[in-house]
């Protein structure tokens, strides 16, 4: 098992699309199951800055601070005691190259490098994410939003802050086809606010021909500042029913 990490969120950004679920499952690795809400698979992109990260117990000064990215799909999974929520992590970017040599061995999942420049000048936030091959780019200016996104599927702020807030264990491919890695999130406290999104590009889910653009839409965002949390290893993973094609 590896060490408890623990570290500040110092900027955590929920980019939320809405999708049909019969196009997403295909992309998931049985037995991992599609968590539907309101009929629609709830994909997204985690864009995270964390400083302070290190070993449980040692000082602040000693913590790494990194820039983070992360495509995913809110899931349910099997355990021992029953089917629980989390989500499933198609890939994993960083910008340091420590993080990404290590991924899959030190730090759970393979994690690849991207270059992250970002603007928070005044009330605004943007940011423009080069992966290495291109296909994960993300572009996306926003702001803060006064009054909740009226074309959501979620009725209300409230109801998609609690159903992201269920999604703390996270499963990503390991170096290994056969299994995955798995962490999980425990914040100190939870605290969101809706963002305004404006210019959104995403690489990924603009990908015809793995979603079709009909078959998918922006929904919301969520964004956190200043969060202290820890990073727990997941003992129990599930068992895959094969091999994980990349």
């Amino acid at each position: 098992m590896l060490p408890i990490l623990e570290g500040v969120i110092r900027r955590r950004i929920l980019l939320n699309f809405r999708a049909d679920p019969t196009v997403v499952a295909p992309l998931l690795p049985a037995p991992l199951e599609v968590l539907p809400y309101n009929g629609f698979a709830i994909v997204g992109i985690c864009l995270i800055g964390m400083e302070q990260l290190r070993p449980k117990g040692l000082p602040g000064a000693f913590g790494l601070s990194s820039e983070n990215m992360a495509h995913r799909v809110a899931i349910r999974y099997p355990t021992g005691h029953g089917m629980h929520d989390g989500v499933f992590i198609w890939r994993r970017e960083t910008d340091q190259c420590l993080v990404s040599l290590l991924g899959g061995r030190l730090f759970p999942g393979v994690q690849q490098h991207a270059k992250f420049a970002i603007d928070e000048a005044g009330d605004g936030l943007s940011m423009d994410v080069r992966t290495e091959d291109g296909t994960a780019d993300v572009r996306f200016e926003a702001s803060s939003a006064t009054g909740w996104a009226p074309d959501s599927i979620f009725p209300r702020f409230d109801d998609a802050a609690d159903f992201f807030r269920k999604g703390d264990c996270g499963f990503s491919c390991s170096l290994r086809a056969d299994r995955l890695d798995g962490m999980q999130l425990k914040t100190l406290r939870w605290q969101m606010s809706a963002l305004r999104v404006a210019g959104l590009y995403s690489a990924f889910y603009q990908d015809g021909k793995r979603f079709p653009p009909d078959r998918i839409h922006f929904d919301c965002a969520l964004l956190m500042r200043g969060i202290p949390h820890e990073w727990h290893e997941i003992s129990e993973v599930p068992e895959l029913a094969g091999v994980i094609e990349k």
